[in-house]
Formats: structure tokens, C-alpha cells, sequence
């Protein structure tokens, strides 16, 4: 056994030295019969044991401390760190878990820390030093009301919880909306992944997604280094969008993708912040004119952009720098379907719709979710449903896929 501990001592010591990042040795007994005979326990073979080395630890400054919303309501304290190396891994974030511990630390917005990182297990600050302090260090207290509804924070034991028992879950939606693939489309983002970081307290709004860092993703239980870099360049390749898709990724009520499209085409900006000026100082009025938007839909659009919560929002992804796409505008000799509108029904099998509804967009036509006396073509696929009813009723024109490729031409 000496030489056991004598190997595993050496490479304690001497580990940096290795091209790659090992926790410890495993030692085994290297004789098939005598380890087949020592049996198993669990899953564990009695005739292998691994000796783990002690963490590696380092030292940093706690510079905020920001409450994370998970996808069961839960809020939880994430320390924001000076950036530390540490096991080759650049750390920027703690989980602090709960408020307990962060009174069980007393630590302190301001603080000077002890980090430590064992294994795969996520940094944890383990101790402050308090010796070290200034005197400008702030005490850090739970909010009263949600970060993500403004709802009333309640304690569940050490568990501090938003009341409002939809509040987790209507966050993952929006979240698994914002990156879907007709607004940010980052693929990289599937449903599962977006629970893992919400559960880890990595991100609560879709602000917090581009603020990820590869450290805080590959020390988390099977990501790794090579994980970690390609969802980053994945979340960093996204950053500019176009207009229309930006409105839609904002989840905002009663607005899907042709409303989006039709509010982008009336109103262009070129930016965040134009987008904050221009739509909050539209009137209900000014909405109302624009073709297929009623009462109801301006008055959703109305109250989001005069929400403080969602311009805040707005202003965060502004500083964590999402462009807005300009578009060039498209050959006036080009546009034969300018003025007509489109509504669509039923599968398509030589086009996707979406190839149907911007190829009519390219050639200046409008694309309609429901049907009225202002439509122009009803495109009709197989097992078409209620809009074909209506188009006959109302008169409307109505064609086939084949029909609609040879108005292309």
C-alpha cells in the first residue's frame, strides 16, 4: 500500500505538469480472478478504489451577488467573481445555493474569497476572509418581490421561492421561445440544456444567455471544455438579428410571426434603443392602422412596451449587444406580388412554408394568418382546414401549390 499512496502523493504534487486535468487515481487490483472474486457492491467493484485529490482552491473578490429565478420558482444567489483561473477553467460565477449559506459565510458583497473546485463539481466559495475587508463591503439581502414577475418572494424553510406558483414555468417557456428557431434560433439551446442552466442559476432572462462564459458551462456534470466553447460560439454567432424576428423572440401576447413581420415593415429601427423610442411612443391609434391589427393585439402591444420590466429587459440586451439587423431594400422592378396578401392552409409538399412565406415577402407580398374580404390568394395545400371554408364563403381566390409556383413566375 506505501507505494500506493506514494504514487498518488507524487501526482498530487505534480499534476500541473500533465497536458490534461485529472482529480485523482484509481488504483486496481490487476489479477482477473482475484478481482472477479472480491465481487461488487452497488456498482462499485470492492477490488478497485479511487483516491481523490484534495481541491484546488484559490482566491478572488466577490464583486455582486445576483438572484437567478429557476424553472420551479426558486431564487437563487449567484456570487459574480472577479475572473479567476482555476483547474484551467476561467470561473466568473459561484452558486451560493441559498440565503443560509451566505449568512453561514457572512459574506459580504465586496469580500474576499476562497474558492475552491474539486473534480467535476461546480466552484464553491468555502470561506471569507474577513481580515482582509475594507470597510466598503455591503451586506446582501434577498428582494422582496420577484426579479421575473414582480411578484411576492416567499420562505419555504431555506428556500426562498416566487408566489406565484406559474411564474418558474412561464420563464422556461419564454426562454425555450426566445432561442426557437424562428426568432434567435440558436440550436445549440435545446429545452433540456436551458433547464440545466436555469436549475444551476445560470441564467433567469434570455439577457443572461450572452452573458454565459465557457467557464460556467464546461464545470457543469456532463458539458466538458469542447461542450462549452461550441454553445458559446453558438449563443456568440446570434448576437444580430433581423427586426421582425427580434419582435417575435420578445414573447410579447397575440404577436406571432406575420404580426411581428407586419410591425417591423410599418415601423423599421435600426436599434435597441430606436426600437424603445419609437414603439413606446406609439398610440394605440397609431397601431390600430396598421393592416390586421385590432383593438386587442395594439392594446398588448401598447402595454408591453410601456411595462418598465420589459424595457429594462430591452436595455439589458442592448448592453449585452444584440444588433438589429438592417435589411437592404429589395429592387422595386422585382416586386410583382407588392399589395397582394397571402393566407396559407394546409402541408405544402414542393415548398416548406417557410419558403412560401419568404418568397411573397422577396417579392413585396404580405402573408396573413387569418382570412377577410383584404385577402388576395388563399394557398391551399393538403387537408386543407377552416380558412378554405371562409375563402370560399368571402370569395376569395383560392389555388394550389403548383398555381402559386407559376404566379411566381
Amino acid at each position: 500500500m506505501g507505494e500506493v499512496f506514494e504514487f498518488r502523493n507524487y501526482w498530487e504534487k505534480h499534476r500541473e505538469k500533465l497536458p490534461y486535468e485529472i482529480d485523482g487515481v484509481v488504483v486496481i487490483v490487476n489479477e482477473n480472478n482475484a478481482f472477479e472474486a472480491a465481487g461488487v457492491i452497488g456498482k462499485a467493484p470492492r477490488a478497485a478504489i479511487a483516491y481523490k485529490f484534495s481541491a484546488k482552491e484559490t482566491t478572488t473578490i466577490v464583486e455582486g451577488i445576483k438572484v437567478q429565478v429557476g424553472r420551479t420558482g426558486t431564487l437563487t444567489p449567484v456570487a459574480i467573481l472577479k475572473p479567476i483561473e482555476l483547474g484551467g477553467i476561467r470561473i466568473m460565477h459561484a452558486t451560493l445555493h441559498n440565503f443560509d449559506q451566505i449568512e453561514r459565510l457572512g459574506l459580504k458583497i465586496g469580500d474576499t474569497v476562497i474558492v475552491s473546485r474539486a473534480g467535476d463539481v461546480i466552484p464553491q466559495i468555502t470561506k471569507v476572509l474577513a481580515e482582509m475587508r475594507t470597510g466598503k463591503e455591503k451586506a446582501f439581502k434577498m428582494p422582496l418581490n420577484c426579479p421575473i414577475d414582480s411578484s411576492r418572494v416567499i420562505r419555504e424553510g431555506a428556500i426562498y421561492r416566487c408566489s406565484n406558483e406559474q411564474c418558474g414555468a412561464r420563464n422556461r417557456q419564454s426562454l425555450r421561445h426566445f432561442v426557437s428557431r424562428m426568432a434567435f434560433d440558436i440550436r445549440g439551446l435545446g429545452g433540456k440544456i436551458i433547464d440545466r442552466f436555469l436549475d444551476e442559476g445560470l441564467i433567469s432572462d434570455a439577457s443572461d444567455i450572452f452573458e454565459l462564459e465557457e467557464g460556467d458551462i464546461a464545470v457543469l456534470e456532463r458539458f466538458g471544455e469542447k461542450s462549452a466553447q461550441n454553445i458559446i460560439r453558438e449563443i456568440g454567432s446570434h448576437k444580430t438579428i433581423s427586426l421582425e424576428r427580434f419582435i417575435y423572440s420578445l414573447g410579447i401576447l397575440h404577436i406571432g410571426e406575420e404580426t411581428a413581420l407586419l410591425l417591423a415593415k410599418e415601423y423599421p429601427v435600426s436599434s435597441i434603443k430606436e426600437l424603445i423610442r419609437k414603439y413606446k411612443g406609439l398610440s394605440l391609434e397609431d397601431l390600430q392602422k396598421i393592416r390586421d391589427i385590432g383593438p386587442k393585439v395594439a392594446q398588448s402591444i401598447y402595454n408591453w412596451f410601456h411595462g418598465k420590466r420589459n424595457i429594462h429587459f430591452l436595455e439589458k440586451l442592448d448592453k449585452v449587444g444584440i444588433q438589429i439587423e438592417t435589411k437592404k431594400l429589395k429592387n422595386l422592378k422585382t416586386q410583382s406580388l407588392k399589395g397582394k396578401t397571402f393566407v396559407l392552409t394546409g402541408s405544402l409538399q414542393i415548398m416548406s412554408r417557410d419558403e412560401v412565406k419568404e418568397k411573397i415577402r422577396e417579392l413585396g407580398g404580405d402573408v396573413s394568418e387569418s382570412v377577410s374580404k383584404k385577402t388576395d390568394y388563399v394557398v391551399a395545400g393538403n387537408e386543407p382546414g377552416s380558412k378554405l371554408k371562409k375563402a370560399k364563403r368571402l370569395g376569395v381566390k383560392i389555388i394550389d401549390e403548383k398555381q402559386f409556383i407559376d404566379l411566381l413566375k
